[in-house]
Protein backbone atom coordinates (compact mmCIF):
# COMPACT_ATOMS: atom_id res chain seq x y z
CA UNK A 1 0.00 0.00 0.00
CA UNK A 2 3.20 2.51 1.05
CA UNK A 3 4.39 1.56 -2.64
CA UNK A 4 1.53 2.15 -4.13
CA UNK A 5 1.09 5.56 -2.56
CA UNK A 6 4.40 6.46 -3.60
CA UNK A 7 4.26 5.34 -7.24
CA UNK A 8 1.17 7.53 -7.89
CA UNK A 9 2.97 10.61 -6.01
CA UNK A 10 5.77 10.01 -8.83
CA UNK A 11 3.80 9.91 -11.17
CA UNK A 12 1.46 12.95 -10.57
CA UNK A 13 5.19 15.25 -9.92
CA UNK A 14 6.35 14.32 -13.64
CA UNK A 15 2.73 15.51 -14.85
CA UNK A 16 2.86 18.61 -12.62
CA UNK A 17 6.47 19.24 -14.21
CA UNK A 18 5.38 18.79 -17.77
CA UNK A 19 2.53 20.99 -17.63
CA UNK A 20 4.75 23.29 -16.17
CA UNK A 21 7.20 23.47 -18.87
CA UNK A 22 4.95 23.41 -21.47
CA UNK A 23 2.23 26.49 -20.31
CA UNK A 24 0.38 26.53 -23.71
CA UNK A 25 -0.67 23.45 -24.36
CA UNK A 26 -3.89 24.39 -26.96
CA UNK A 27 -2.86 26.77 -29.04
CA UNK A 28 -6.04 29.77 -29.77
CA UNK A 29 -6.54 30.69 -33.56
CA UNK A 30 -5.01 34.45 -34.35
CA UNK A 31 -7.73 37.08 -35.22
CA UNK A 32 -8.21 37.70 -39.05
CA UNK A 33 -6.74 41.10 -39.21
CA UNK A 34 -3.48 38.96 -38.13
CA UNK A 35 -3.26 36.68 -40.89
CA UNK A 36 -1.17 37.52 -43.87
CA UNK A 37 -2.52 36.65 -46.85
CA UNK A 38 -0.39 34.92 -49.67
CA UNK A 39 0.47 35.53 -53.29
CA UNK A 40 -2.85 34.07 -54.94
CA UNK A 41 -4.94 36.13 -52.29
CA UNK A 42 -3.28 39.05 -53.01
CA UNK A 43 -3.13 38.74 -56.78
CA UNK A 44 -6.65 38.28 -56.85
CA UNK A 45 -7.19 41.69 -54.44
CA UNK A 46 -4.62 43.19 -57.05
CA UNK A 47 -6.95 41.57 -60.21
CA UNK A 48 -10.01 42.65 -58.64
CA UNK A 49 -9.25 46.35 -58.20
CA UNK A 50 -7.66 46.35 -62.11
CA UNK A 51 -11.09 44.99 -62.87
CA UNK A 52 -12.77 47.98 -60.83
CA UNK A 53 -11.16 49.87 -63.45
CA UNK A 54 -11.85 48.39 -66.33
CA UNK A 55 -15.37 47.68 -65.51
CA UNK A 56 -15.58 51.91 -65.12
CA UNK A 57 -13.68 52.80 -68.20
CA UNK A 58 -16.07 49.99 -70.08
CA UNK A 59 -19.64 51.88 -68.58
CA UNK A 60 -17.81 55.22 -68.70
CA UNK A 61 -17.87 54.24 -73.19
CA UNK A 62 -21.22 52.25 -72.95
CA UNK A 63 -22.96 55.78 -71.90
CA UNK A 64 -20.95 57.52 -74.41
CA UNK A 65 -21.84 54.86 -77.53
CA UNK A 66 -25.65 54.71 -76.09
CA UNK A 67 -25.59 58.65 -76.08
CA UNK A 68 -23.75 58.62 -80.04
CA UNK A 69 -26.51 55.76 -80.92
CA UNK A 70 -29.72 58.00 -79.46
CA UNK A 71 -27.97 61.19 -81.43
CA UNK A 72 -27.28 59.19 -84.42
CA UNK A 73 -30.61 57.55 -84.76
CA UNK A 74 -32.32 61.10 -84.35
CA UNK A 75 -30.21 62.30 -87.03
CA UNK A 76 -31.41 59.33 -89.36
CA UNK A 77 -35.03 60.38 -88.91
CA UNK A 78 -34.27 64.69 -89.79
CA UNK A 79 -32.09 63.26 -92.96
CA UNK A 80 -34.83 61.08 -94.35
CA UNK A 81 -37.55 63.98 -93.94
CA UNK A 82 -34.30 65.75 -95.96
CA UNK A 83 -34.32 62.78 -98.54
CA UNK A 84 -38.15 63.01 -98.82
CA UNK A 85 -38.05 66.58 -99.61
CA UNK A 86 -34.88 66.89 -101.99
CA UNK A 87 -36.89 63.94 -103.65
CA UNK A 88 -39.76 66.33 -103.73
CA UNK A 89 -38.41 69.09 -104.93
CA UNK A 90 -36.85 66.94 -107.48
CA UNK A 91 -40.24 65.44 -109.12
CA UNK A 92 -41.37 69.01 -108.91
CA UNK A 93 -39.21 70.10 -110.91
CA UNK A 94 -39.20 67.05 -112.96
CA UNK A 95 -42.94 68.06 -113.43
CA UNK A 96 -42.17 71.32 -114.15
CA UNK A 97 -39.82 70.73 -117.12
CA UNK A 98 -42.10 68.32 -118.67
CA UNK A 99 -45.37 70.20 -118.93
CA UNK A 100 -43.41 73.10 -120.63
CA UNK A 101 -42.11 70.66 -122.98
CA UNK A 102 -45.60 69.60 -123.66
CA UNK A 103 -46.92 73.10 -124.16
CA UNK A 104 -44.06 73.83 -126.27
CA UNK A 105 -45.03 71.07 -128.81
CA UNK A 106 -48.73 71.93 -128.30
CA UNK A 107 -47.84 75.31 -129.73
CA UNK A 108 -45.83 74.20 -132.10
CA UNK A 109 -42.68 76.35 -131.16
CA UNK A 110 -40.66 73.69 -132.58
CA UNK A 111 -39.00 75.65 -134.92
CA UNK A 112 -37.65 79.04 -133.47
CA UNK A 113 -36.10 80.54 -136.93
CA UNK A 114 -39.43 80.04 -138.49
CA UNK A 115 -40.71 82.01 -135.65
CA UNK A 116 -38.81 84.58 -136.71
CA UNK A 117 -39.14 84.79 -140.11
CA UNK A 118 -42.79 85.11 -139.86
CA UNK A 119 -42.32 88.41 -138.21
CA UNK A 120 -44.59 91.52 -139.76
CA UNK A 121 -42.17 94.20 -138.85
CA UNK A 122 -39.14 94.93 -136.80
CA UNK A 123 -41.25 95.50 -133.54
CA UNK A 124 -42.71 92.06 -134.25
CA UNK A 125 -39.27 90.69 -134.73
CA UNK A 126 -37.94 91.95 -131.63
CA UNK A 127 -41.22 90.73 -129.70
CA UNK A 128 -40.30 87.71 -130.92
CA UNK A 129 -36.64 87.37 -130.02
CA UNK A 130 -37.59 88.92 -126.77
CA UNK A 131 -40.32 85.81 -126.18
CA UNK A 132 -38.11 83.20 -127.38
CA UNK A 133 -35.21 84.24 -124.72
CA UNK A 134 -37.76 84.11 -122.28
CA UNK A 135 -38.99 80.55 -122.88
CA UNK A 136 -34.97 79.56 -123.57
CA UNK A 137 -34.38 80.48 -119.95
CA UNK A 138 -37.25 79.29 -118.31
CA UNK A 139 -36.28 75.84 -119.98
CA UNK A 140 -32.81 76.23 -118.81
CA UNK A 141 -33.75 77.23 -114.93
CA UNK A 142 -35.98 74.37 -114.66
CA UNK A 143 -33.42 71.78 -116.51
CA UNK A 144 -30.69 73.26 -113.86
CA UNK A 145 -33.50 73.01 -111.17
CA UNK A 146 -33.65 69.73 -112.28
CA UNK A 147 -30.17 69.01 -111.94
CA UNK A 148 -29.68 70.93 -108.72
CA UNK A 149 -32.70 68.59 -107.03
CA UNK A 150 -31.24 65.75 -108.49
CA UNK A 151 -27.77 66.35 -106.99
CA UNK A 152 -29.00 67.03 -103.51
CA UNK A 153 -31.30 63.83 -103.08
CA UNK A 154 -28.22 62.09 -104.30
CA UNK A 155 -26.11 63.47 -101.55
CA UNK A 156 -28.82 63.49 -98.67
CA UNK A 157 -29.41 59.99 -99.60
CA UNK A 158 -25.71 58.80 -99.35
CA UNK A 159 -25.69 60.98 -96.06
CA UNK A 160 -28.27 58.94 -94.80
CA UNK A 161 -26.21 55.45 -96.08
CA UNK A 162 -23.35 57.00 -94.38
CA UNK A 163 -25.59 57.68 -90.86
CA UNK A 164 -26.95 54.32 -90.86
CA UNK A 165 -23.81 52.66 -91.13
CA UNK A 166 -22.55 54.68 -88.30
CA UNK A 167 -25.35 53.33 -86.66
CA UNK A 168 -24.46 49.31 -87.47
CA UNK A 169 -21.12 50.35 -86.59
CA UNK A 170 -21.94 51.79 -82.89
CA UNK A 171 -24.15 48.81 -82.22
CA UNK A 172 -21.83 46.46 -83.12
CA UNK A 173 -19.41 48.47 -81.09
CA UNK A 174 -21.60 48.59 -78.14
CA UNK A 175 -22.40 44.85 -78.30
CA UNK A 176 -18.64 43.80 -77.63
CA UNK A 177 -18.00 46.33 -74.80
CA UNK A 178 -21.28 44.88 -73.10
CA UNK A 179 -19.89 41.46 -73.76
CA UNK A 180 -16.10 42.85 -72.29
CA UNK A 181 -18.14 44.36 -68.89
CA UNK A 182 -20.48 40.68 -68.61
CA UNK A 183 -16.92 39.41 -68.79
CA UNK A 184 -14.86 41.20 -66.09
CA UNK A 185 -17.99 41.47 -63.75
CA UNK A 186 -18.18 37.66 -63.83
CA UNK A 187 -14.20 37.40 -63.70
CA UNK A 188 -14.68 40.10 -60.58
CA UNK A 189 -17.67 38.30 -58.73
CA UNK A 190 -15.48 35.29 -58.91
CA UNK A 191 -12.63 36.52 -57.00
CA UNK A 192 -14.36 38.70 -54.69
CA UNK A 193 -15.67 35.53 -53.06
CA UNK A 194 -11.83 34.59 -52.04
CA UNK A 195 -11.20 38.24 -50.57
CA UNK A 196 -10.44 39.15 -47.12
CA UNK A 197 -12.08 41.75 -45.13
CA UNK A 198 -8.98 43.74 -45.66
CA UNK A 199 -9.27 43.62 -49.47
CA UNK A 200 -12.71 44.33 -49.68
CA UNK A 201 -12.31 47.42 -47.86
CA UNK A 202 -9.61 48.77 -49.92
CA UNK A 203 -12.38 48.12 -53.15
CA UNK A 204 -15.57 49.95 -51.16
CA UNK A 205 -12.83 52.51 -50.58
CA UNK A 206 -11.98 52.59 -54.19
CA UNK A 207 -15.72 52.53 -54.82
CA UNK A 208 -16.01 55.48 -52.91
CA UNK A 209 -13.94 57.02 -54.12
CA UNK A 210 -15.03 56.44 -58.23
CA UNK A 211 -18.62 57.61 -57.05
CA UNK A 212 -17.84 61.11 -55.04
CA UNK A 213 -15.30 61.49 -58.73
CA UNK A 214 -18.41 61.25 -61.10
CA UNK A 215 -20.32 63.15 -58.29
CA UNK A 216 -17.99 66.01 -58.55
CA UNK A 217 -17.61 65.73 -62.36
CA UNK A 218 -21.55 66.07 -62.05
CA UNK A 219 -21.45 69.15 -60.10
CA UNK A 220 -19.02 70.73 -62.25
CA UNK A 221 -21.20 70.83 -65.38
CA UNK A 222 -21.38 74.36 -66.35
CA UNK A 223 -25.38 75.93 -66.75
CA UNK A 224 -26.21 75.53 -70.70
CA UNK A 225 -27.78 78.44 -70.10
CA UNK A 226 -24.69 80.94 -69.71
CA UNK A 227 -22.97 82.28 -71.64
CA UNK A 228 -18.92 81.01 -70.91
CA UNK A 229 -16.40 82.99 -71.46
CA UNK A 230 -13.04 82.91 -72.81
CA UNK A 231 -9.78 84.26 -71.00
CA UNK A 232 -6.26 83.87 -71.93
CA UNK A 233 -4.27 81.29 -70.93
CA UNK A 234 -0.72 80.83 -70.38
CA UNK A 235 1.52 77.14 -70.24
CA UNK A 236 5.26 77.19 -68.90
CA UNK A 237 8.01 77.62 -69.75
CA UNK A 238 6.58 79.63 -72.84
CA UNK A 239 6.88 83.29 -72.75
CA UNK A 240 4.97 85.52 -74.72
CA UNK A 241 2.47 82.76 -75.83
CA UNK A 242 -1.68 83.16 -75.34
CA UNK A 243 -4.13 80.28 -75.14
CA UNK A 244 -7.36 81.13 -74.72
CA UNK A 245 -9.25 79.45 -72.07
CA UNK A 246 -12.51 78.89 -71.02
CA UNK A 247 -13.77 80.98 -67.89
CA UNK A 248 -14.22 77.67 -65.60
CA UNK A 249 -11.11 76.55 -66.29
CA UNK A 250 -7.62 77.58 -64.92
CA UNK A 251 -5.96 79.51 -66.14
CA UNK A 252 -2.20 78.57 -65.73
CA UNK A 253 -0.90 75.41 -66.75
CA UNK A 254 3.15 73.99 -67.03
CA UNK A 255 3.53 71.48 -70.04
CA UNK A 256 4.33 67.96 -69.46
CA UNK A 257 6.84 67.67 -72.34
CA UNK A 258 4.55 65.56 -74.62
CA UNK A 259 3.56 66.38 -78.38
CA UNK A 260 1.80 64.67 -81.03
CA UNK A 261 -0.85 65.38 -84.02
CA UNK A 262 -4.59 64.50 -83.19
CA UNK A 263 -6.91 64.13 -86.65
CA UNK A 264 -9.65 66.03 -85.34
CA UNK A 265 -13.47 66.40 -85.46
CA UNK A 266 -16.33 68.12 -83.22
CA UNK A 267 -19.94 67.44 -81.99
CA UNK A 268 -22.47 69.36 -80.36
CA UNK A 269 -26.26 70.41 -80.99
CA UNK A 270 -28.03 67.03 -80.46
CA UNK A 271 -25.78 66.58 -77.93
CA UNK A 272 -25.94 69.41 -76.04
CA UNK A 273 -27.34 68.82 -72.26
CA UNK A 274 -26.71 64.74 -72.55
CA UNK A 275 -24.56 63.04 -70.17
CA UNK A 276 -20.95 62.65 -71.15
CA UNK A 277 -19.06 59.61 -69.91
CA UNK A 278 -17.40 61.39 -67.36
CA UNK A 279 -20.90 62.03 -65.49
CA UNK A 280 -20.65 66.02 -66.46
CA UNK A 281 -23.30 67.12 -68.64
CA UNK A 282 -22.07 68.27 -71.59
CA UNK A 283 -21.89 71.99 -72.84
CA UNK A 284 -20.85 72.91 -76.54
CA UNK A 285 -19.99 76.08 -75.97
CA UNK A 286 -17.06 74.77 -73.06
CA UNK A 287 -13.69 74.23 -73.80
CA UNK A 288 -13.79 70.38 -73.78
CA UNK A 289 -13.18 67.15 -75.56
CA UNK A 290 -13.96 63.73 -76.20
CA UNK A 291 -10.88 60.86 -76.42
CA UNK A 292 -11.21 56.87 -76.39
CA UNK A 293 -8.10 56.55 -74.27
CA UNK A 294 -7.05 59.64 -72.52
CA UNK A 295 -8.22 59.95 -68.80
CA UNK A 296 -10.86 62.07 -67.79
CA UNK A 297 -9.39 65.12 -66.34
CA UNK A 298 -6.91 65.58 -69.42
CA UNK A 299 -5.71 68.69 -70.10
CA UNK A 300 -4.74 69.69 -73.91
CA UNK A 301 -3.15 72.57 -75.52
CA UNK A 302 -4.41 72.80 -78.83
CA UNK A 303 -2.41 74.66 -81.90
CA UNK A 304 -3.60 75.22 -85.43
CA UNK A 305 -1.64 77.77 -87.24
CA UNK A 306 -2.03 80.72 -84.82
CA UNK A 307 -5.28 79.59 -82.85
CA UNK A 308 -4.05 78.01 -79.62
CA UNK A 309 -6.61 76.81 -76.85
CA UNK A 310 -6.34 74.78 -73.97
CA UNK A 311 -9.37 71.58 -73.60
CA UNK A 312 -10.31 69.17 -71.16
CA UNK A 313 -10.86 65.67 -71.97
CA UNK A 314 -14.85 64.81 -70.68
CA UNK A 315 -16.31 62.35 -72.85
CA UNK A 316 -15.51 59.24 -74.61
CA UNK A 317 -15.01 59.37 -79.00
CA UNK A 318 -14.72 59.64 -81.59
CA UNK A 319 -15.97 56.34 -82.52
CA UNK A 320 -15.20 56.67 -86.29
CA UNK A 321 -11.87 55.02 -87.53
CA UNK A 322 -9.11 57.59 -88.61
CA UNK A 323 -10.18 60.27 -85.80
CA UNK A 324 -8.24 60.74 -82.84
CA UNK A 325 -10.18 63.82 -80.72
CA UNK A 326 -13.95 65.29 -80.78
CA UNK A 327 -13.67 68.76 -79.73
CA UNK A 328 -16.87 70.74 -78.84
CA UNK A 329 -18.08 73.22 -80.58
CA UNK A 330 -16.95 75.94 -79.09
CA UNK A 331 -13.12 74.80 -79.01
CA UNK A 332 -13.47 73.78 -83.13
CA UNK A 333 -14.86 77.49 -83.46
CA UNK A 334 -11.77 78.94 -81.53
CA UNK A 335 -9.69 76.72 -83.86
CA UNK A 336 -11.11 77.96 -86.53
CA UNK A 337 -12.63 74.59 -88.37
CA UNK A 338 -16.22 73.56 -88.98
CA UNK A 339 -15.34 70.26 -90.32
CA UNK A 340 -12.29 67.96 -89.72
CA UNK A 341 -8.84 69.35 -89.29
CA UNK A 342 -5.99 68.19 -88.32
CA UNK A 343 -4.49 69.97 -84.85
CA UNK A 344 -1.12 69.68 -82.76
CA UNK A 345 -1.21 68.57 -79.51
CA UNK A 346 0.82 69.01 -76.22
CA UNK A 347 0.07 68.00 -72.61
CA UNK A 348 0.07 70.23 -70.02
CA UNK A 349 -1.54 70.28 -66.49
CA UNK A 350 -3.03 72.80 -64.51
CA UNK A 351 -0.84 75.42 -61.87
CA UNK A 352 -2.95 75.51 -58.42
CA UNK A 353 -3.15 79.21 -58.14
Amino acid sequence: MTRTRAFAALLGACLLGMWVASPVAIATPPAESSITPGPELRQAADRVLELEQTIEDQRAERIAIEERIAVTNLRIVAQQEEVSEARRALLAAQEAYHTRMVSMYKSRVADPVSILLSSQNMADFYSRIFMLARIAQRDRRSYLDANVAAAEAQFQAAYLDDLKAQDVALRQLQRITLAELDEALAEQRTLVERLTEEALRELEARRAVIAQTRKEWRESSVPLDDVVQFVPAVVEPYEGVTYLASEHHPRRYRTLGQTTTAYCSWYGNEFHGRLTACGQVYNQNDFTCASRTLPFGTRLALTRGDRRIIVVVTDRGPFIAGRDLDLSRAAARALGFSGLATVEVEFVEAIAE
